[in-house]
């Protein structure tokens, strides 16, 4: 485990830092220089996002449903790691992800801190408390890079936000299939 993710990740608790991630350097799609917006519900959703992954583009239909059905209660933010040029991240965000707010973290010094890994891949953050209530794949839809299910049936990203909606216990992590984030 490297320094950042000790960092977002504690030995039992997995806490969240917010003021800590609000003050990374980041970009928008067009390449202004930014911080996360402040944090204002009750889950904050990061989805690590690449504008050249398939899966991705794929996924994009569900995260806007999701991102709809829970809008009142989770911010939604996509985080597009290492140096993609701002055209191509435009050109996504209007195409698959339109409502998104969108951040280009070319340093990988976030993607780093939050121990991202794959693209895509989720983490839902309780922002009251700084819990970190899930990490991993959206749904079990994508078995292996190039092979899908016929069937999903495990709704992972929707299950970990209405489980913590209602007070439920939920799986804290699965594992990502996708796109690994690198430096290129």
């Amino acid at each position: 485990m490297n320094v950042f993710s000790q960092a977002f990740f504690t030995a039992e608790k997995k806490t969240f830092n917010k003021d800590s991630v609000t003050s990374f350097s980041l970009q928008l799609p067009d390449g202004t220089g930014t911080h996360l917006p402040l944090l204002s519900k009750d889950l904050l959703v990061i989805a690590f996002l690449s504008p050249d992954c398939p899966i991705c583009k794929n996924y994009s239909v569900k995260l806007r449903q999701l991102k709809n059905k829970y809008i009142t209660r989770a911010d939604f933010i996509g985080i597009i790691p290492g140096s993609f040029d701002a055209k191509d991240v435009i050109e996504f965000q209007k195409k698959y992800l339109p409502s998104w707010k969108l951040f280009r973290d070319q340093s990988l010094h976030l993607t780093r801190y939050l121990d991202g890994t794959t693209t895509p891949e989720v983490l839902v953050i309780n922002i009251k408390s700084g819990t970190l209530i899930y990490k991993g794949a959206i749904d079990d839809w994508v078995v292996s890079l190039g092979k899908t299910r016929n069937h999903i049936s495990n709704f992972y990203l929707d299950i970990a936000l209405n489980n913590f909606l209602n007070n439920k216990p939920a799986i804290p992590f699965t594992q990502p299939v996708g796109c690994l984030i690198n430096d290129f």
